[in-house]
């Protein structure tokens, strides 16, 4: 939406510069996830969380944003909870970014800088949730969205004010960035490092006594790490599903209706003239006469244009007040007082003298109402429908609004309901992995889980202006972990895991002592006095760690190689208590990058853009510094507090 900010967002410090984004309105709007509002901690009220120069963060605002902030998270990360998040430090992280919007705002109007109306309107225009099935703004779906989202135009556009103000200040922070050759070439040569090494591995497995652990042993073991077998929250969603289609058979316009309909636009059906046109414009009358001449004297158009280092022009086919419009009156008149392959000029636009050739002339015949008939017709229907769908669902939510349930308005509408399972944000039944939800879902879920208990049934667009869902959450199930009874296998499984870690863990300490003392890690490993996988040979660059780990894909123990020293042992766990590896790292193998061009110019690029975020983050602080910041420290703990759920 704003350039700066679609630039930023991919940077290392645009995950502090989101501010605007992750926990603001316009986050929800840009991502067609408006939703009620509500907050989980059940937090109200318009306490100051903080005074930011002379503009005041509402304790209802910073909720707010934490909640959208959590929702957005937990979409790519169904197991959070909203403890988890703010204990992560999701709530510093949003309260950092709200004050950083409302210091930039502040710092801005300070010095004379603004946002006018027009192009706060430009911005908000250009968002899908407020846009119809044409692709325009929709005034309609516009209050809808601000409805749904519970938040009034205002607010919206104080939103977009302070985004338009961060892109006219933090677009220059860091701009000409400079990076010295001297910090580019060390850095560039790590890519072309390699390392040669080792890894023995020691299984949880191969250290389990073949013994049923103590019932106390597990229940211990369980209620110590009851977080680990947590099923995230879980929703069972009532929906319809109605489109628009339903009103085909319905809907039908009326002879009256028909009629008016072609005397609004006896213009489009009246007879009428297109051209089809070639066009050469040139700066003077004096150079266009000129032109002229040399068309008249046997030059065809483009090679007279192509004589004064011009070219020809095709318009193609067009009536008369279109080019009008696109030239001027004097050049269409001109234009469509010649016959077929005449030349029409000098005549003169807002663009110069036009000199112009008529191609060819199609006379197209006045249309009766009956010949248009089936085309208005069609046009009237598809019109009539789109209204009636939108008459639909706006008095569904405003029933809604009044109590009504979803039965009451499936049965008036004769709509099916069906229900879901227990589900996931994301859509799976932890109970039946065999499930898959219809595809619809994938619009229903963000809503269906963004709502509070006991929220009135929301309207869910599916398809704009197409297909829409009317939902409603009949069963929120806590975050929790099931009943022991229910997975004490699995509990069981990993408790002897973790037993058998711990004396794994043993052994690999004493296989990396023994190899930082000289021993060759074979030699090692077969000394453990057990029967372990056999060592294995390892070798990588920094080139391919990087690829693989934009990819998500380093094996740890790579990762740890790339760490070390030459001629060192280290042991590190492996995931959820299976064991433990031994690395050694026997060959380093140093890059120089000073005669590639490429990477040094790669490497330069990535650095201006760590030196451009860093100047950014100056410049903020320096901002907040210059208007003043003040935190209502007893504000945000209550907050703080009210969300995790205490008093």
């Amino acid at each position: 939406m704003i350039s700066f900010f679609r630039r930023i967002f991919s940077s290392k410090l645009g995950l502090f510069l989101t501010f605007c984004f992750i926990g603001l309105i316009a986050l929800a709007f840009a991502t067609a996830d408006v939703s009620s509002s509500g907050t989980f901690g059940g937090v109200t009220g318009s306490g100051t969380a903080a005074k930011v120069g002379d503009s005041k963060l509402t304790t209802a605002e910073l909720s707010q944003s934490v909640n959208n902030a959590f929702r957005t998270e937990q979409r790519e990360n169904t197991g959070l909870d909203l403890k988890t998040y703010i204990n992560g430090g999701g709530f510093d992280d949003v309260l950092e970014r709200l004050i950083n919007s409302f210091a930039i705002a502040d710092f801005g109007t300070k010095y004379g800088m603004a946002a006018g109306k027009r192009l706060v309107d430009g911005e908000i225009a250009n968002i899908g949730a407020f846009q119809g099935a044409d692709g325009q703004f929709s005034e309609e779906n516009f209050r809808r969205a601000l409805q749904q989202q519970g938040i009034s135009e205002s607010q919206l556009r104080d939103d977009f004010t302070r985004n338009l103000l961060a892109d006219q200040l933090l677009t220059t922070a860091s701009f000409g960035a400079a990076v010295p050759q001297k910090l580019v070439v060390p850095y560039a040569s790590l890519l072309l490092e390699s390392r040669e090494g080792q890894i023995a591995t020691i299984p949880s497995v191969a250290f389990i006594d073949d013994v049923k652990p103590a019932k106390a042993s597990i229940e211990a073991f369980y209620a110590k790490n009851a977080s680990r077998y947590t099923i995230p929250e879980r929703r069972t969603i009532r929906y319809a599903l109605f489109e628009k289609s339903r009103f085909n058979d319905k809907i039908k316009p009326t002879e009256k209706e028909i009629a008016g309909y072609y005397n609004l636009n006896k213009t489009r059906y009246a007879a009428s003239e297109t051209r089809n046109l070639n066009q050469v414009i040139l700066p003077t009358e004096a150079a266009a006469k000129a032109l002229a001449d040399k068309i008249k004297a046997g030059s065809s158009l483009e090679q007279a244009a192509q004589s004064v280092g011009l070219s020809a022009a095709e318009v193609g086919s067009i009536n008369k007040t279109d080019f009008a419009n696109n030239a001027s009156q004097a050049v269409a008149d001109a234009a469509f007082s010649v016959r077929s392959g005449g030349i029409a000029g000098p005549a003169q636009s807002a663009l110069g003298w036009h000199i112009v050739k008529v191609e060819g002339v199609k006379q197209i015949p006045a249309r009766s109402l009956e010949q248009v008939r089936a085309e208005i017709v069609n046009e009237l229907t598809r019109t009539k429908i789109e209204e009636a769908m939108a008459e639909l669902t706006v008095r569904m939510e405003d029933e809604f609004a009044d109590g009504a349930t979803l039965a009451d308005i499936a049965k008036a509408e004769k709509l099916k309901v069906e229900s879901t399972p227990a589900l996931l944000a994301n859509g799976q039944n932890p109970n039946d992995q065999n499930y898959r939800p219809i595809p619809e879902m994938q619009k229903i879920l963000p809503i269906a889980f963004a709502v509070e208990a006991e929220s009135e049934p929301q309207v869910v667009e599916i398809i704009p202006g197409q297909q829409y869902a009317v939902v409603d959450v009949t069963d929120i199930t806590e975050a929790a972990p099931p009943p022991l009874k229910q997975i004490e296998q699995l509990v069981t499984r990993d408790y002897m895991l973790e037993q058998g870690s711990k004396k794994a863990k043993a052994v690999a300490d004493k296989i990396a002592k023994a190899v930082s003392g000289g021993t060759s890690l074979s030699k090692a490993v077969a000394d453990a006095g057990v029967k372990l996988p056999g060592v294995q040979k390892i070798s990588s660059s920094r080139a391919d760690l990087a690829r693989q780990s934009q990819q998500g894909q380093v094996p740890p123990p790579l990762s740890l190689m790339f760490s070390m020293a030459q001629g060192t042992a280290k042991s590190l766990a492996a995931p959820r208590d299976q064991g433990w590896f031994v690395v050694v790292l026997d060959k380093l193998n140093r890059g120089d990058a000073s005669k590639r061009e490429d990477l040094l110019t790669a490497t330069k690029a990535q650095f201006k853009q760590v030196f451009g975020d860093e100047y950014t983050a100056q410049f903020i602080n320096a901002m907040k510094a210059d208007i003043g910041v003040k935190r209502n420290e007893d504000s945000l703990t209550a907050l703080k507090n009210q969300l995790l759920g205490g008093n």
